[in-house]
């Protein structure tokens, strides 16, 4: 949401930039995370940069962040850079998500835009709010000043360039607290698949739906963003949109085989799902009023059942295969490109 909450302040500013083009630029759509023991949060936030602030920078405008302790002081902060005449980005809406802030009046009430008020409307800002950038915990009272910088001009990548914005290193092991990045987390999150593991410990299939879920969005962005107008420039390069999509829907099947939703309606529709798809792991309905066709796991975004047969986990293991070919075909294409343009 800060990337959607960024893309509608430099709009506001009458820079036009796709949300594909902010993700994918700024490396952000290639930091996957994968750790045999970190937990989610770890795991959702230790980034070696901050991307949006990547992301800022290749665009050519000031992203200024700031938090307080108390929503007063966070208040006259946000005041002084509005009047400034500023855009602030904040985690002001529900569930801590983004909106773009274009006034704050002496009682604390904003007028800003946002998931939930696409025209701008009040939003009381007076008992504090919180919520997280990439690469940081929450923080209390966050908000990013967004001004203009340098002249814009359009942000083009040098192919010379492309391997290291990308973040996809084929050889580099990149650790940071355990968490480990790209390629490199992709290809060992789908040796625990095969392994089995996904399906004898929860808090591993939960590291595992946040890889390969991130994943799939990720490349969805780099898919879309590699096969516009804006990266023309990259005539050069392999067909990457291609493999981008390649790498997104594989990684967007093993995600669902590991969480199925589609039972969720009720027993009937979660006994339709368990004997037509070949998914491991079903979501069960909330009022499920029959014993559940094997182990029940809980983890924080819903009860579900395990479905473990030799045929689905051996699908699972094909299927960690393709995306493991994938994202190798993928890191492969992208080096060569950085290969022939030194």
């Amino acid at each position: 949401m800060a990337f959607h909450a960024l893309q509608a302040a430099m709009a506001a500013m009458g820079i036009e930039r796709s949300l594909d083009s902010l993700v994918t630029r700024s490396g952000e759509a290639f930091w996957v995370p994968w750790s045999e023991t970190a937990d989610v949060e770890t795991m959702r936030y230790a980034r070696m940069m901050s991307t949006l602030f990547r992301a800022a920078d290749l665009t050519r405008v000031g992203l200024e962040i700031g938090g307080e302790d108390e929503p007063e002081s966070a208040v006259v902060a946000l005041r002084k850079h509005t009047d400034a005449g500023r855009l602030v980005i904040a985690p002001v809406f529900s569930g801590g998500r983004f909106g773009v802030i274009e006034s704050v009046d002496s009682s604390g009430v904003a007028r800003a835009v946002g998931p939930d008020q696409l025209e701008p409307g009040d939003v009381d800002l007076s008992r504090g709010w919180s919520g997280a950038l990439p690469a940081y915990p929450p923080i209390k009272c966050l908000h990013g000043a967004v001004r203009r910088g340098r002249q814009v001009k359009p942000a083009r990548i040098p192919v010379p360039d492309l391997a290291g914005i990308l973040f996809v290193p084929l050889g580099d092991d990149i650790e940071i607290y355990g968490v480990r990045f790209g390629i490199e987390a992709v290809r060992l999150a789908t040796e625990v698949v095969r392994g089995g593991a996904a399906l004898r410990d929860v808090a591993t299939l939960e590291r595992l739906l946040l890889t390969f879920e991130q994943a799939e969005f990720g490349f969805g962005c780099a898919e879309r963003w590699l096969g516009s107008t804006e990266a023309d420039h990259l005539w050069e390069a392999p067909d990457l949109a291609r493999l981008a999509r390649s790498m997104r829907a594989a990684c967007g099947e093993l995600a669902e085989r590991l969480w199925d939703s589609s039972g969720t309606a009720s027993a009937g529709a979660l006994g339709r799902a368990v004997t037509g798809r070949k998914s491991v792991v079903f979501e069960l309905p909330p009022d499920l009023d029959r014993e559940p066709p094997g182990q029940v796991v809980e983890l924080p975004r819903g009860r579900a059942v395990i479905v473990d047969t030799r045929s689905r986990r051996a699908a699972l293991g094909r299927l960690a295969d393709v995306v493991e070919r994938a994202a190798l075909a993928f890191a492969k294409a992208v080096d060569s490109v950085g290969a022939l343009s030194r």
